[in-house]
């Protein structure tokens, strides 16, 4: 666990209590898988708590180690030694905070939880409310090995699964039945769970950045944009290809290869200390090149890791500096409405020298 991370930020800040509200805050911190409902408390000099739905007690008891698991629900639990709380958590919280008699509370009420609105409501002007959202997603913007290693993970999952998706494609299966038996590949290879919904789209709709699959079948010489992750250890992983099925007429292969070409040059320029923005430019100048700037419609790219989006944001007007230890997504693309889309994404690893592009399949297949 990463308490003592959280303990230091209490001294650092000078805090008299934190609490975590955020799940993958909560995560970030105690490794607790779906810890939806259960928060974080510590206190100064009192042990580590976790305030967990009554129907997660056990689980959250026999996986957290180093804490005590308190459970909440609004009726009684004779098979549970611990007393519950039976009044709202934040009720509750707000409770223990005037017994000692805290002054400064540390919240991530930046992550925007009704927990942490309600606990902010109710602490009124007697207490200083400080924010430690953005000291949260300082630490967890630089991964350390283990993450590494897990989202490793995530990503081989899910590009043998994408290996083996691609070799069924053929015209007129469904996008769903695509995105069906991507994401059933990759939970048969081991995957936790999918990092979001998978995006499958042909022909006309891979136009949509963020398509739904439809009943819409592939069709011969068409670009398919498949986007999808798993997740591996509670971490993410983030890719997109565009195969075509059989040969793509010139221009969209023209397109292919401008894209691809965008992808190589953004990550050579991939380095700590380099502002994202700047990556950012070097895609759109390869893309202005080959006529299809106008056809690139969003951000280059994004952190991953416990969340499939989180900081940094790669792109135009952001300031903000690589460092070594952060992995973000290069993902240019080109979307022409009503006739084809094209995006190719990688996951690329910061290092102390430069960068390690963490994807193994090709980035045009």
């Amino acid at each position: 666990m990463r308490l003592k991370k959280i303990l230091d930020l209490m001294e650092s800040r000078n805090l008299d209590a934190v609490l975590v509200t955020q799940d993958a805050n909560v995560f970030y911190f105690t490794s607790l898988p779906r810890p939806a409902g259960t928060y974080l408390f510590i206190i100064r000099g009192w042990q580590p708590k976790l305030l967990a739905p009554a129907l997660d007690y056990w689980r959250v008891s026999d996986t957290v180690k180093d804490v005590e698991v308190i459970p909440y629900a609004r009726y009684e639990l004779p098979a549970i030694e611990t007393k519950p709380v039976t009044i709202r958590p934040s009720e509750w919280v707000v409770t223990q905070l005037k017994s000692v008699n805290a002054k400064r509370v540390g919240l991530d009420v930046g992550a925007v939880t009704p927990m942490a609105s309600e606990v902010v409501k109710r602490l009124g002007n007697d207490v200083e409310v400080i924010d430690v959202e953005k000291d949260i997603t300082e630490m967890r913007v630089v991964k350390e090995p283990s993450e590494i290693s897990a989202m490793r993970e995530a990503l081989r999952i899910s590009e043998e699964a994408f290996r083996k998706t691609l070799n069924e494609l053929k015209p007129g299966m469904k996008e769903y039945e695509v995105a069906a038996l991507l994401e059933g590949t990759m939970r048969f290879l081991g995957a936790d769970g999918y990092a979001f919904e998978t995006i499958v789209a042909s022909g006309p709709n891979a136009a949509y950045p963020h398509a739904i699959p439809s009943t819409r079948q592939l069709g011969d010489g068409e670009a398919i944009v498949m986007d999808f992750g798993a997740r591996f250890g509670g971490y993410c992983s983030d890719m997109t290809r565009t195969p075509v099925i059989g040969q793509p007429d010139e221009e969209l292969r023209n397109a292919l290869e401008a894209v691809k070409e965008a992808v190589d040059e953004a990550t050579d320029a991939v380095a700590p200390g380099v502002k994202v923005s700047d990556v950012d430019a070097v895609a759109r100048k390869v893309l202005e090149k080959h006529g299809l700037l106008k056809y690139f419609i969003h951000a280059l790219g994004h952190g991953v890791g416990i969340e499939v989006h989180e900081p940094p944001r790669l792109a135009q007007g952001v300031d903000e500096e690589l460092k070594p230890g952060m992995i973000v997504t290069i993902e240019p693309g080109v979307y022409v409405h009503g006739r084809y889309g094209i995006r190719i994404e990688n996951m690329v690893l910061v290092t102390t020298s430069g960068r390690e592009v963490l994807n193994k399949v090709p980035e045009l297949v």
